[in-house]
């Protein structure tokens, strides 16, 4: 339970700084914190979008009177020190994916409309780490004990492969438990498998495609694509997405308009690489060799449950596979699509990868393997899942189980780590508030007060556990 003093702390916290915990949040959505590689550099290794907001998160937590320090760039520390070195770890994420279409707000400035904060970043992961932040801030102020180091890690590169977590882990001792601020309450304690690569057409020989280029991420459902053909217009058919263009040179240009999602929840977003496809093979203008490829991605991209290439399956602990175009391209004559799987315990990561070989070798093309991740797993009925679960439940009321999820977070990374909000598993939210990923990102007011809440809970019980009795694996 918690006490009644306790509620009334937090609460006086949120009356008098909840105006400062949002200009907080808006400071870091400013940043258009996306990865350019092609602009990398020392101190800047994802390019200065992520350097940049990494720095501005870290001006943030030396506000807060943190003792904060940026590594190269590539991530940051933010420690509260304790009574030992050894560590609790709270990791969260500055960069975010781009904005891509369909906004009706400033992508990169925060929006308070009807208690909602709009604007890229403001539910992953700018809002989690800024009422994370705070909770931390009141525990210090009211003089909670800290037999250990209360340590944040503010990374710059979670969203395009988390190579942030991967430098950091090269050089550093992970802390002794970890939460990831960067997925829903009451609590996740595993990941599905990931198979992330490209399907590549062989040397596409006298095409019309003149061009080709779609979608803006991997881990992300196709909210635009393009193409231009040598081709006359009268042969296309627009549709309710796609818009049919004629080029100055007589040819086509297909504009596709989708919605884009996040690929671990691909339930609600329309694919725009998918709505070109089916406008290019109406018009039957493409060679042979044009035509098979944009069938095989008919097949691949109409549904998302893998079933186009054989890959349908699920499990009663992590649910069904899923299977997202998120990018697609034309270089060098040659057209490509990018796929991320994140597959449950039905299927191995490597029984993954032979079928899309195999899908591959059926339509003429070849698949690249860019990425495997294993499936990740924390014990649910363990002393650090029930006590973060015990310090939600004792803020909301709320008796949902701990759940899976097809996301990859930072947690997947460390021995014993979950993800832990800031949303709510299930939580429904006005049609005009956008999810993660998606136009109109927005996240509920009133959903991160209630963090802000359980977070500080949740540290002060995380501090009172005796670690090194529990993972002396972790206590050298």
């Amino acid at each position: 339970m918690v006490s009644e003093e306790f509620e009334r702390e937090l609460d006086a916290y949120l009356d008098e700084h909840w105006d400062d915990m949002v200009e907080d949040l808006a400071s870091l959505v400013r940043v258009r914190s996306v990865e350019d590689m092609e602009q990398a550099a020392s101190g800047a290794p994802y390019g200065p979008g992520p350097a940049q907001g990494l720095e501005a998160a870290l001006a943030l937590t030396e506000r807060l009177g943190f003792r904060s320090q940026n590594l190269e760039g590539y991530i940051g520390t933010a420690d509260i020190p304790g009574e030992s070195d050894r560590q609790i770890g709270v990791i969260c994420h500055s960069d975010v994916v781009p904005e891509g279409d369909g906004w009706h707000y400033p992508p990169f400035d925060v929006t308070r409309k009807a208690g909602y904060l709009i604007g890229r970043g403001t539910v992953d992961d700018k809002g989690p780490l800024v009422v994370a932040l705070h909770a931390a801030k009141f525990l210090r102020e009211r003089g909670t004990a800290f037999p250990y180091t209360l340590r944040f890690l503010v990374g710059a590169n979670e969203e395009t492969g988390m190579r942030d977590l991967e430098y950091y882990l090269a050089r550093y001792q992970e802390p002794m438990v970890t939460i990831s601020p960067d997925e829903d309450f009451p609590l996740c304690f595993g990941e599905k498998g990931h198979v992330r690569g490209y399907f590549e057409s062989a040397p596409i020989e006298d095409g019309v495609v003149r061009s080709l280029q779609g979608g803006l991420a991997y881990n992300a459902v196709a909210g635009a694509a393009t193409a231009v053909l040598d081709a006359d217009p009268s042969l296309f058919q627009a549709t309710e997405r796609v818009s049919v263009e004629p080029t100055e040179e007589g040819g086509t240009r297909l504009v596709a308009r989708g919605v884009q999602v996040h690929a671990a929840f691909p339930e609600g977003g329309v694919n725009a690489i998918h709505e070109l496809a089916k406008v290019v093979l109406a018009s039957n203008a493409c060679t042979e060799a044009e035509r098979s490829w944009f069938e095989f991605m008919d097949a691949l991209l109409g549904v998302t449950d893998g079933s186009g290439i054989g890959l349908a399956c699920s499990d009663d602990m992590f649910g069904a596979l899923t299977c997202v175009g998120g990018m697609t391209r034309m270089a060098e004559g040659k057209l490509g699509q990018t796929v991320d799987i994140r597959c449950p315990a039905a299927i191995s990561e490597d029984e993954v990868v032979a079928a899309l070989e195999r899908a591959a070798k059926r339509a003429g093309a070849t698949w690249h393997t860019t990425k495997i991740s294993p499936r990740f797993f924390q014990d649910p009925n363990g002393t650090f899942v029930r006590t973060l679960v015990s310090a939600y439940r004792d803020i909301t009321g709320d008796m949902q189980e701990p759940y899976t999820v097809g996301g990859r977070t930072y947690a997947s990374h460390f021995t014993h780590a979950v993800a832990f909000g800031a949303g709510v598993h299930g939580a429904q939210h006005p049609s005009w508030v956008g999810p993660m990923h998606g136009a109109d990102e927005g996240a509920s007011e009133a959903n991160l007060k209630q963090a802000f809440k359980v977070y500080a809970l949740a540290i002060e019980r995380l501090m009172q556990v005796d670690w090194v009795a529990e993972y002396p694996d972790l206590a050298r």
